[in-house]
């Protein structure tokens, strides 16, 4: 199994008082502050590294921006696991060791991934009844109310890379990723290997390197709407609003983050196992079915099987 999913992110953030802010309000644990420091944790317990730009740990910055996240740190499942990843990818790049816990080194497209054996938190979310139709799954009963979001893991988080194709392909010949899907001309969607969330990894393309957002996962599109009104009165608000991709299905809401990039509510992604094929989409058409922003024109249907060529990502 190796990688279950994302242990912890390290942003450089050059205000971070407005990080911490920004964090707590969308729904975040803050459990450790200091001067040049704040960490936050979410209830699978995984977390999120506040670091200002004067902090002495910092990774090197990916692209040009200072800010933004600098380190993934993905939980691996066992020392074993660990030692047997570390070794296949010390054969071409220099690789730090803390202990016989972590390891740390640089991807293919120069960020700085750290390696960690720790166990994720189960996360049981209880199922919300719904009606429809001809369909009474909730009677003599309210629906739940939420009045704000709580995050409950980070499900995946992205990168843009002139190459997306090359980025993948270390995760997916050196970490064990697999590949869900592609977009055309956009990029590659990767699974860790102990993890069924549609994606845990995109590279996206870009004529630059950059970091593009982190997906906190909640319940449903109810909590996503009560955390976008509370980031509303706030006066944080999304350039796009709710709505839903094609690819992996996934509801989203996009909060701009001043430490960079965006944070992203998500719900109800698909779920894949290693009987999923993968598909190549369309750019347009996979990245977004309907957006509360209603378009001009849907784009034209084009999906379908990928191929073995589509998957060598030479």
């Amino acid at each position: 199994m190796a990688i279950t999913g994302i242990f912890s992110i390290t942003y450089a953030t050059n205000d971070l008082a407005s990080g911490i802010r920004f964090h707590s309000d969308l729904g975040l644990q803050l459990v450790q502050s200091e001067q040049e420091s704040a960490d936050f944790e979410l209830p699978d317990g995984s977390r999120v590294l506040l670091r200002g730009l004067a902090s002495p740990d910092l990774p090197p910055a990916y692209g040009e921006s200072d800010c933004g996240v600098r380190e993934v740190c993905w939980a691996v499942d066992s020392e074993a696991s660990l030692f047997k990843l570390a070794g296949d990818v010390a054969r071409d790049r220099e690789l730090r060791f803390n202990g016989t816990t972590e390891c740390s080194f640089l991807d293919d497209a120069g960020l700085s991934v750290r390696l960690r054996v720790s166990s994720l938190k189960p996360i049981a979310a209880e199922p919300d009844p719904t009606n429809a139709p001809g369909r009474v799954d909730r009677l003599n009963q309210l629906r739940r109310w939420y009045e704000r979001a709580t995050p409950q893991q980070m499900q995946h988080i992205v990168f843009c890379a002139p190459k997306p194709r090359e980025a993948a392909r270390f995760y997916v010949e050196r970490l064990g990723f697999s590949i869900s899907d592609i977009q055309e001309e956009g990029g590659v969607f990767l699974r860790a290997p102990g993890n069924t969330q549609h994606h845990n990894l995109y590279w996206q393309r870009a004529d630059e390197h950059a970091f593009r957002h982190v997906s906190y996962g909640v319940a449903n599109v109810d909590e996503i709407m009560a955390g976008a009104a509370f980031m509303a009165r706030q006066g944080v608000t999304s350039h796009l609003g709710l709505g839903r991709h094609r690819i992996s299905s996934t509801f989203f809401y996009y909060l701009p983050n001043p430490c960079g990039g965006d944070a992203e509510y998500s719900t109800d992604s698909d779920c894949l196992d290693e009987q999923w094929q993968p598909r190549v989409w369309g750019r347009a058409f996979g990245h977004i079915w309907w957006l509360a922003q209603v378009r001009a024109q849907e784009p034209a249907p084009r999906m379908r099987l990928a191929n073995a060529e589509d998957l060598k990502l030479a």
